[in-house]
């Protein structure tokens, strides 16, 4: 590639990258049909301490993410730095994880991809760590007792294309540490996923299969037609992906999506899948009450049989989960919030 193509390409890249900077960072948006989390837009670039107290605040929220790609991983060397005058060597998975949540820009003045003057003492040649952020899926707080009136008036929806298609009923609140989450960055047409991953003791409970719901609005919002994933090479989690609808790419593929040499995050024993994002689904809603408690559901027209009977099991499975550890002034109420034959108080 040509130092003007180069350059070129460098502009093309910051600037398709700008589209998801621009979207609300830190901002609870609900997730329709996944009423017990809601999904949210991190950027660990910015802190008072500079790079090193982004990396320590994303290894605390996300652990499992770290642990998840770095177990059994040779780890970088400690103690002395190695400096620019020596032989550069091979990054470890940790620094990329590390470069990657904290969107470090790796695009040089003369050099798409080179990285050696924003690493600090260490190179990794061919590779762009800029314009990521994270996306992490949290359990939503569950409140014990609700005071009269609390649910009189609904706040308005805050961002037009994220989140569930109406405000959030009850109002959302944090309830804990990220259940999953992934690091995302936007392309000229495509919106690409190094990584992804899922707390140990959350899997095969459709955590993941919600996050990547939450992923797909994102690019919707972002107007990017195409997800490009990077799977580790195993193949159960290759089957996993499969079965969420993504397909191998072989470099042709590539090709006419327009990828070029040095768009994507390369890692070895991985193997590249991309997926075309799917309209946005046609939600209907429906809100429970008992007494003053109210909660807005969501379900799919496409779904025939038994709607309204399967979301008062729900609602009635969720009143029955223990409330969040919080300080309540009155004690629990008894009853269920909605019986399986309990009545609608209102469907919109």
């Amino acid at each position: 590639m040509s130092e003007f193509s180069n350059s070129q390409r460098r502009q093309e890249l910051r600037q398709a990258r700008q589209v998801l900077f621009e979207l609300p960072r830190n901002e609870m948006f609900e997730l329709a049909g996944h009423p017990t989390v809601y999904y949210e837009l991190r950027d660990y670039r910015h802190y008072p301490g500079g790079k090193e107290e982004g990396i320590k605040a994303a290894r605390a929220d996300i652990g499992f993410m770290f642990k998840a790609f770095e177990t059994g991983q040779t780890r970088p060397p400690r103690g002395r730095k190695t400096t620019l005058e020596e032989a550069p060597r091979i990054a470890t998975i940790h620094e990329y994880l590390d470069w990657t949540v904290t969107a470090e820009d790796a695009l040089g003045e003369h050099d798409l991809g080179s990285t050696s003057a924003n690493m600090g003492s260490w190179r990794c040649m061919d590779q762009d760590f800029g314009g990521f952020r994270v996306v992490a899926l949290l359990p939503r707080f569950k409140p014990g007792w609700v005071p009269p009136r609390a649910y009189e008036d609904e706040a308005p929806k805050r961002h037009a294309s994220l989140g569930a298609p109406k405000a959030p009923l009850p109002a959302l609140m944090p309830n804990g540490k990220p259940i999953c989450s992934a690091v995302i960055r936007a392309g000229p047409g495509f919106l690409e996923v190094p990584f992804f991953a899922t707390q140990d003791t959350r899997r095969r409970k459709g955590y993941g299969r919600g996050l990547l719901q939450a992923i797909e609005e994102i690019a919707r919002a972002c107007k990017l037609p195409y997800l490009l994933l990077c799977s580790t090479d195993d193949p159960d989690v290759k089957a996993t992906w499969r079965a969420l609808g993504f397909l191998f790419s072989s470099d042709e593929d590539l090709q006419k999506l327009g990828v070029q040499e040095g768009d994507l995050l390369h890692m070895d024993n991985t193997v590249q899948m991309h997926k075309p994002v799917p309209p946005a689904r046609q939600w209907h809603s429906v809100v429970f009450t008992h007494e003053h408690w109210r909660q807005r559901l969501y379900w799919l027209p496409t779904e025939e049989t038994g709607v309204r009977e399967r979301l008062a099991r729900q609602a009635e499975a969720l009143a029955k989960q223990k409330p969040s550890k919080r300080p309540a002034k009155k004690a629990v109420a008894k009853k269920g919030v909605v019986k399986a034959n309990g009545k609608v108080a209102s469907a919109r």
